[in-house]
């Protein structure tokens, strides 16, 4: 599986996570051996514009001229992210001494699955029905989401009812502000939490219905974007 993510929307959603997380990231240029830092300021998603601090130790305006791609790495979640930029002529000369680069095209962040994902174990406005039959349901935590697959927490107590690639016909989710939808997902793997009270199932969603993918796919973004 390719550790690089080329969606916009995943790119996007990467480059906040990045900005939030405040952390400096190592800027070098090709064929040069000195390398400097700095950090990302700002995701201009509608613009496709990037907004980084001034690096440190500083570069000249001629280095930037001449060198139009610039080479980004950092870690995070201990996860190593690396991606190449072109930088924006002529913004090198603001008064802060900003540096503003295009969104690249693809980036480096090999996660162990295709679909960035995002953490809703904090959500509180977010309801997960699984129905078991026509009768029996259980409500769960949803944990993370991505196009491709959702994590949810359970207690304990039912983890032998669910095992390793059974499939779960009917997952019922609500997201904030948006219709629910259903869908069946096979259990790719199993965690034990909080001592043994909770299980994490891991599940790989099974179709790929337009219309949900949509759903999770504006739900990831605006979530991104507050």
């Amino acid at each position: 599986m390719s550790a690089s993510i080329k969606n916009n929307l995943d790119i996007y959603n990467l480059l906040k996570n990045i900005e939030k997380s405040k952390q400096l990231i190592t800027l070098s240029f090709d064929a040069l051996p000195q390398h400097c830092l700095t950090s990302l300021l700002q995701v201009h998603y509608d613009a496709k514009v990037l907004k980084f601090d001034e690096p440190n130790p500083a570069l000249s305006n001629t280095l930037i001229e001449t060198k139009k791609d610039a080479y980004f790495s950092l870690k995070l979640d201990h996860l190593p992210v690396k991606f190449k930029s072109t930088i924006i002529a002529g913004n090198s000369r603001n008064k802060n001494n900003d540096l503003y680069t295009l969104f690249p095209d693809k980036i480096y962040y090999p996660q162990n699955r295709k679909y960035y994902r995002l953490s809703t174990e904090f959500f509180k406005d977010i309801t997960t029905t699984i129905y078991l039959s026509s009768t029996k349901r259980i409500s769960c935590h949803l944990i993370n989401i991505s196009l491709n697959g959702l994590c949810l927490r359970l207690p304990y107590s039912l983890a032998s009812v669910f095992q390793v690639n059974k499939v779960i016909d009917d997952i019922y989710i609500e997201l904030p502000n948006q219709k629910g939808f259903s869908i069946s997902a096979k259990i790719q793997n199993t965690r034990v939490k909080n001592n043994y009270a909770n299980i994490d199932i891991g599940l790989q969603i099974q179709q790929h219905r337009p219309v949900i993918e949509k759903s999770i796919q504006q739900f990831i973004f605006r979530s991104e974007n507050i």
